[in-house]
Parts: structure tokens; C-alpha cells; sequence
């Protein structure tokens, strides 16, 4: 099932990844061409974080467009003018014409990535979306990071390198323009999510969102002028231009799968102190020195604890909300992350004017520790609740669901006898035939924290019909549980028919080594005992 979800998002992870490498050229090179302008660090700045400004219009505006074109046509729609600005840049030489079209940049970028990632949310679920995201990050940190070694075809002021971006960005809008994904559905609303609803669903994750823009925009927007100002050149300097999401592919996978399994919070911070840790051996090279590959790799870490900050802040938040909210929920995530980015590289690009270079990483170093100090107050001492995760199967509730002369009284009143809610929800959408059985069995588990073993005997005295092929079901998704559940039905079998329980036996039984078949055999054998 895995397998087939990545085949199905392959067409946004080829794209993202282009969209990626055009993103990051736009980084690296115009603060290089402003600087060897005479333009003081503090303007580069303030025009640089005009991409911030227009991604905070974004998620205001974004997903109005989406719903007024639809995904495609829109993602479409700001690749072709982000390879118009990418042209534009070639030409114009001006700071405040170089800060409108970051604005425009910043607009058009961050509207195809909240159609993106809103197209990921409801493709994925609780289950597996800390690992999609994490791939999805994977992406765009291959298109990211290899970008800068893209500067070693030509000299930094060469004019030329700007067409290389329009050619990334054609690359993504053909793409998404002949893929074959099923799109989502049109949300039926157009505007942001209230940042006071997102905070009651995730304040973690809405914090941490904030903070990955303080964090991402100064590290990507100043990163080359410190790095310049070091004297990097060649392939380090590449390397260390890239490392913001380079550093993605050693963070983000193993953060995915942490995320998938423990507390979000205990995770993300993990990952700041892995960061701190690493801005300090920066800070510590700034004046004593290290070697150059060691340093390389300590910027590598650097950048993965950033980068893997803001798409756990997402999965936190999407764990807890309807997939309807999905847009909505996505534009404010992108409206505070736009916000982090517009004060981030003020603050750090005053800071380095005002003081010297390496202040960039004392600024990082303070945001890391705000949101350890954050999340650790959150977790154990003002709220340590689990909200419950929220599922891609919207099931009915409605009193006619119940009381419908389509179903057996029996069946209706074995599932009233059922105190647990996500249960009886679960056999009322099983006897409506959903089209994937397995999911639901195994999100409303998963959600509910109930066993297989729980669930076994409800399904057989609820649905006996179904009992065969719901128990194939369930020892495919928990193989490691057949015999459990078996045990669990061992009295159920002198209650039922031969017929029914030769189903029931061979669904137990399906996909069974040898071994456990017999065992299986054996403990109904031993029913009438």
C-alpha cells in the first residue's frame, strides 16, 4: 500500500524536486549580484525578505486560486511566471525593482507549494504522513542542494545562469501539466484557516511553523554572504550554499519515521538541540577553526535540523484536522511561515551589518532554543494529551444510518450493545462496503488505540456474512496478531454455522506459514472442548 501511494505521488515529488532547484538558484545568486553591487548586507535584507512578504500573500490569496483553476492550472499558472521574473532578473539591476519581483517570487512559490503539500495532506493520513512528508522534503532538498553546484558552469554574474532557473521551472510545469494523479476535490472554502482555530488544534505545530520562517529565510537568504565572507570557494562552497536542505537528506527521513512513531514535540526538540549543537560548531570555527570537510558536515546537520523543522510542525497540525480543512489549514501554515520569513532575515541581515558575519548564527542559535523551551513546556506542563488524529474516511453518523429497514435488527442491535464510538462507527461503515475495508480497520485502530483482538468478535457477531473475508483482512494488516485474534473468536465458533466458520477459518488462515496454520487449526479444533 505504501509502494502504490508513492507511485501514485511520484509526478509531485519529480516536480517539487525541479521547483526546488529553481528556487534556490533565485537564493544564491541575487544576494552574490546585489553584494557585488556595493548594496549594504542590511538592504540585501530587507529585499530578500520580500519573498517572505509575498509568501505571507500566499496563504491569504493562494488557495482562492486553487479553488477559482483547480490544482493543476494552478501550479501551472505560477511555475510560467516564475520563469518570466526568473527572465526579468537577468535584466534588471535595481533593489526595489529586485524586491518587487521577490515579492511576485514569493507569491508564485508558495502558492504551487501549498498546492502541493495540500494535494499530499489528502492523499496521505496520521499513519504514514510523517514518512510522505519526509520524502516529499528528501525532494525538494535533492533539487535544493544541487543547485549551487549548477554555479560552477559560469561565473556568479553571468546573466545566463537565470535561464537555467526558467528551464527547472518548465521542467516542473510539464510534469504536473501531463500527470495522471487524481486531483482533489475543490474545497468549498477560499480563504485561510483563522490563526486562532489553528492554534486550538496544534499550538506546537503553529509555533514551530513561525519559527522554521525565522529560521529558513535568514539561513538561506544570508547563508551566502557569510560563506563568501569566509572564503569558501569551489565544491565546499557549493556544498555549504546547498547545506540548508542538502542536510534534509540526513534529517528528514529518520525525522519522518520518529514523527510516525513517538510525540512530535519530544521530536522537534530533538532536532533543534541537534541543531544548536551543530550552530555552535560554527560559531566555534568562526574563531578557532576546523577542517574544512569536518565543517562542511556540520553545516550539512545545520540546514537538516532547520529544514525538517516546518513540515513536522505541519504533520502535527494534520493530525489533528478534517482533510476538508486541508487548504485552509495549509494557507495559514504558509501565512506564518511567510511572517517567520519576513522578520528572520531583517533581524539577522541588521545583526550581521551591525555587528560581524557569524551573528547569523548566534540569531539561529536563539530561535532553536525559544522552541525547545516551547514545545518541552507544552509537553509536561501545560498540556500532555494526544488529540485524536483525524482520518481520511468520513463515516455518517446520521440517527437513519441506524435505524434503516436495510439492516438486519440483529446487526442494529449488537452495534447499539457497542459502547466504544470509533468501533460502532467502524462496523456501521464496514457494512456499508467502503471501497478500502483495510484502511479503515486499520486507521480507526490505530486512531482509537484499540487491538485487533478487540475488533475481531464485534466484526463476527456483527457482521457474520463479512466474518470471512473482515478476519483475511485483519491478519494481513497484523500478521504478528493471528494467533491472538484467533484465540479471541475461540468461543464464538459452537455459535455459528459450519458455513460461517469455515469462512471465518479460512480468512485466519490466509497468508499463514505452516506452522501457524496448524496452530490456528488447532484452536478452533479445540472449540467444542
Amino acid at each position: 500500500m505504501q509502494q502504490k501511494l508513492l507511485y501514485r505521488i511520484s509526478p509531485i515529488l519529480f516536480a517539487i524536486t525541479a521547483y526546488a532547484a529553481s528556487l534556490n538558484l533565485f537564493f544564491v545568486l541575487l544576494p552574490i549580484r546585489m553584494s557585488d553591487q556595493g548594496i549594504a548586507t542590511s538592504d540585501i535584507g530587507v529585499a530578500m525578505s520580500m519573498y517572505a512578504a509575498g509568501a505571507v500573500l500566499a496563504g491569504l490569496f493562494a488557495s482562492r486560486a486553487v479553488h477559482r483553476v483547480g490544482h493543476i492550472r494552478a501550479f501551472a499558472s505560477m511555475a510560467a511566471t516564475l520563469a518570466i521574473i526568473a527572465v526579468a532578473h537577468s535584466y534588471l539591476t535595481n533593489i526595489w525593482l529586485t524586491g518587487l519581483l521577490r515579492l511576485l517570487a514569493g507569491f508564485s512559490f508558495v502558492t504551487g507549494f501549498i498546492t502541493l503539500e495540500s494535494w499530499l495532506n489528502v492523499l496521505s493520513d496520521s499513519t504514514n504522513r510523517g514518512k510522505i512528508f519526509s520524502i516529499y522534503q528528501i525532494c525538494i532538498a535533492l533539487g535544493f542542494g544541487s543547485a549551487p553546484f549548477l554555479l560552477n558552469l559560469s561565473v556568479d554574474s553571468d546573466p545566463r545562469l537565470f535561464g537555467i532557473i526558467s528551464i527547472f521551472l518548465c521542467i516542473s510545469l510539464i510534469i504536473m501539466s501531463m500527470s495522471r494523479i487524481p486531483v482533489p476535490e475543490a474545497t468549498e472554502r477560499a480563504r485561510a484557516m483563522s490563526l486562532k482555530k489553528l492554534w486550538a488544534y496544534s499550538p506546537s505545530g503553529t509555533l514551530s511553523s513561525f519559527c522554521a520562517g525565522l529560521i529558513s529565510a535568514a539561513s538561506v537568504s544570508l547563508i551566502s554572504l557569510y560563506a563568501y565572507e569566509r572564503g569558501f570557494t569551489g565544491v565546499w562552497l557549493s556544498l555549504i550554499l546547498g547545506s540548508y536542505q542538502l542536510g534534509g537528506l540526513l534529517t528528514q527521513y529518520p525525522t519522518g519515521w520518529l514523527a510516525d512513531r513517538y510525540d512530535k514535540r519530544s521530536v522537534a526538540a530533538g532536532l533543534m538541540t541537534l541543531g544548536i549543537t551543530s550552530n555552535l560548531l560554527i560559531v566555534f570555527d568562526y574563531f578557532v577553526g576546523l577542517p574544512t570537510g569536518l565543517l562542511v558536515l556540520v553545516f550539512l546537520v545545520s540546514g537538516g535540523s532547520g529544514v525538517a523543522l516546518f513540515p513536522l510542525a505541519v504533520t502535527q497540525v494534520f493530525d489533528h484536522i478534517d482533510l476538508k480543512d486541508a487548504m485552509p489549514a495549509t494557507s495559514t501554515l504558509q501565512i506564518i511561515l511567510g511572517v517567520g520569513g519576513v522578520i528572520g532575515p531583517i533581524t539577522a541581515g541588521f545583526l550581521m551589518s551591525a555587528f560581524e558575519s557569524i551573528w547569523l548564527y548566534y540569531y539561529l542559535i536563539l530561535v532553536h532554543a525559544a522552541v525547545i523551551v516551547f514545545l518541552l513546556v507544552r509537553k509536561f506542563f501545560i498540556r500532555t494529551e494526544r488529540l485524536s488524529a483525524s482520518a481520511p474516511y468520513r463515516v455518517t453518523t446520521q440517527p437513519t444510518s441506524l435505524g434503516s429497514s436495510k439492516l438486519d435488527p440483529r446487526v442494529d442491535y449488537s452495534i447499539a450493545q457497542i459502547e466504544e464510538p470509533a468501533l460502532k462507527l467502524l462496523l456501521v461503515a464496514l457494512r456499508q462496503q467502503p471501497r478500502d475495508p483495510a484502511e479503515l480497520i486499520r486507521v480507526t485502530l490505530e486512531s482509537a488505540d484499540l487491538q485487533p483482538s478487540d475488533v475481531a468478535t464485534k466484526m463476527v457477531l456483527t457482521l457474520p456474512k463479512q466474518s470471512g473475508h473482515l478476519m483475511q483482512l485483519l491478519v494481513e494488516l497484523y500478521p504478528e496478531q493471528r494467533l491472538e485474534i484467533t484465540q479471541s473468536l475461540h468461543e464464538l465458533f459452537a455459535l455459528h454455522k459450519e458455513r460461517i466458520n469455515s469462512l471465518i477459518e479460512e480468512g485466519l488462515v490466509a497468508g499463514a506459514s505452516e506452522a501457524e496454520a496448524q496452530a490456528v487449526h488447532a484452536i478452533i479444533a479445540g472449540h467444542s472442548s
